[in-house]
């Protein structure tokens, strides 16, 4: 079996991804500015609607924020609101709740997933597309945690 080649959306930020589907199950996204190729430890682009998940890339753009549109913490913050569809106040009310990724910044609905090599974006963020790319050492507040971990306490 060899490699499978297809291209999902990226959104206006990433356009069509430059992905290959590897034998062992990753992927890899190719960068359009330097053309390294960026590996993922997932099958394809997962798609958050159909997990009924939202993410959030840090400002480095090297790291996900994956959580369950049901979780309470996010619920409490804008309400029973899916996170591709919130205004820019309930996005702005979500981001300064948030505590910064502990490598690369804070998490923020405008930030893209980028290139590891040249920090080139590589897909858009939630606000551009539905798409998102994990990448390692990444937060999963979907398994295991919960987004409530990852929340300012209130002083």
């Amino acid at each position: 079996m060899g490699t499978q080649s297809y291209k999902p959306d990226g959104g206006e930020v990433g356009g069509e991804l430059d992905l290959v589907k590897t034998p062992d199950g990753n992927m890899v996204v190719r960068c359009r500015n330097c053309a390294y190729g960026n590996i993922f430890h997932q099958p394809y682009p997962y798609h958050a609607g159909f997990g009924n998940q939202g993410f959030l890339y840090n400002d480095a753009g090297n790291r996900t924020l994956i959580w369950s549109t049901f979780d309470p913490a996010y619920c409490s913050a804008v309400g029973s609101v899916h996170p591709w569809v919130l205004d820019s106040s309930q996005r702005l009310a979500l981001e300064s709740k948030l505590l910064e990724s502990t490598t690369g910044g804070r998490w923020a609905f405008g930030n893209p997933a980028r290139c590891l090599q040249c920090h080139e974006p590589i897909s858009g963020p939630i606000t551009d597309t539905i798409y998102y790319l994990q990448y390692d050492d990444s937060v999963d507040a979907d398994e295991g945690l919960k987004l409530g971990q990852f929340i300012r306490s209130s002083a």
